[in-house]
């Protein structure tokens, strides 16, 4: 019996290629094996990419009173293939646009905008954005996050950008009992501002 357990210890199992011609290699690393990989980006044709605005029904500016009933945006998911989300962006143009309140108005928002994502059907909720600075502090986060506001003679411009170094997906509709998505809920009084749009980025995996 002791033999037999010996000989099982000792049986070793190569990891080659289809070809059978290279072999994996593996390095010792902190006490452990470990297999030894090189990854590669897997090309995606051009026409896979959308840029998808959050809608409520056709329309896609959410300057909107939300104060009384709520206003819901959405990015739905695809009908058949996976939606890879890349970055979500808010762009924002208003006149004065001011760091303590939210854009150009005079004061902050008492309910705020939230952001809710339902991906693989799990629900992720940030935390309600009611003030300029807070689309930096709240929302753009991530290796690929941005936050830029630029002053102008005209209007003021904001743009800030979600941007994950690990993508997250839609799955297609039908994939569960409800559907993944992207909502943005306005919860206060902005139509005062002259726009703000909020988009999704990323490619589609067939």
């Amino acid at each position: 019996m002791a033999d037999i357990a010996e000989q099982k210890q000792s049986e070793s199992i190569r990891l080659v290629g289809s070809d059978e011609e290279y072999a994996a290699d593996v390095v010792l690393e902190d006490g452990e094996r470990k297999l030894l990989v090189k990854s590669t980006n897997v090309p995606q044709p051009i026409g896979n990419l959308f840029f998808d605005y959050a809608a409520n029904g056709l329309n896609i500016d959410m300057a909107v009173n939300g104060s009384v009933t709520p206003v819901t945006f959405e990015i739905l998911p695809h009908p058949t293939d996976d939606k890879v989300i890349g970055s979500m962006v808010f762009e924002a143009f208003d006149g004065g646009i001011k760091i303590d309140t939210f854009l150009g108005q005079n004061d902050g928002l008492l309910n705020g905008i939230t952001i809710e994502v339902k991906s693989e059907d799990q629900v992720f909720q940030f935390r309600p954005i009611k003030n300029t600075q807070e689309f930096d502090s709240l929302f753009s986060f991530g290796s690929g996050r941005s936050y830029e506001l630029i002053f102008a003679s005209g209007n003021d411009s904001l743009v800030a950008r979600f941007g994950s170094a690990t993508p997250f997906v839609l799955k297609p509709v039908g994939t569960y009992a409800t559907d993944d998505y992207i909502r943005v809920t306005i919860n206060d009084n902005i139509t005062n501002i002259n726009r703000l749009r909020f988009l999704a980025v990323g490619q589609l995996d067939t």
